[in-house]
């Protein structure tokens, strides 16, 4: 009867003569373990911030923005843990008279964000259909919310992976935003079918995605 022979690959292993250990699997140091590195040990392979040059800064308050460039790349490659996005909304304050989408706002009760959910509560049958003035959006029934993302400037922020720029700093001043502020437009008639989802992403942050819903108000 013959021996059935078993092999397999160890992923841990020490090569011949002990100079070198190759963990191909995870190594795990316990509750109470310690990794202990002599002097003229060298660490090869982690993870490595991108170079900060030596500040030039001749005021207070460039020298904190070069401090904090530093420490959004220790948070991007793991040094340090992410900041944690703490974004409110609001309705965008559009008050000319006599245009759809001042309509379509004086329409809304309530938008509010939880749990990475945005949820703005209007009756979509209620809300005018008009055609955007970008030609490619087409004509949806519009309101428009903004974001204050706590952020001084969205143009390091990523929207859906698209770069935000000095056009969407100026946009979202035109109805009314303040400096950190987003202006979204939303296809009301879509998101009560379909919500709405969108990622948002900054140096010291980990990129995020959340939800944009709509809520029917209550019947009085």
């Amino acid at each position: 009867m013959g021996v059935l022979m078993m092999s397999y690959n160890t992923k841990n292993y020490t090569e011949q003569g002990g100079e070198k250990t190759v963990i191909g699997g995870v190594l795990e140091v316990k509750e109470g373990g310690s990794l202990e590195l002599k002097e003229g040990a060298l660490i090869k392979g982690f993870p490595i911030a991108s170079n900060q040059a030596n500040s030039t800064a001749t005021t207070v308050s460039a020298l904190k923005d070069n401090f904090n460039d530093l420490l959004a790349k220790l948070k991007d490659v793991g040094f340090m843990e992410f900041d944690i996005w703490n974004l409110s909304i609001a309705i965008a304050p559009i008050t000319t008279e006599g245009l759809p989408i001042t309509e379509n706002q004086s329409k809304v009760s309530a938008v509010t964000i939880a749990d990475n959910i945005i949820s703005v509560t209007v009756d979509v049958e209620e809300l005018v259909e008009f055609e955007s003035s970008a030609p490619t959006q087409g004509t949806h029934k519009w309101i428009g919310i903004l974001i204050t993302t706590g952020l001084s400037d969205i143009t390091k922020i990523k929207y859906n992976g698209y770069q935000l720029t000095q056009d969407d700093v100026t946009e979202a001043a035109s109805v009314g935003g303040t400096d950190g502020d987003i202006i979204m437009w939303l296809k009301c008639d879509e998101i009560i079918e379909t919500p709405k989802l969108f990622t948002l992403c900054s140096p010291g942050y980990e990129e995020t995605e959340f939800m944009v819903e709509i809520v029917m108000p209550e019947e009085e």
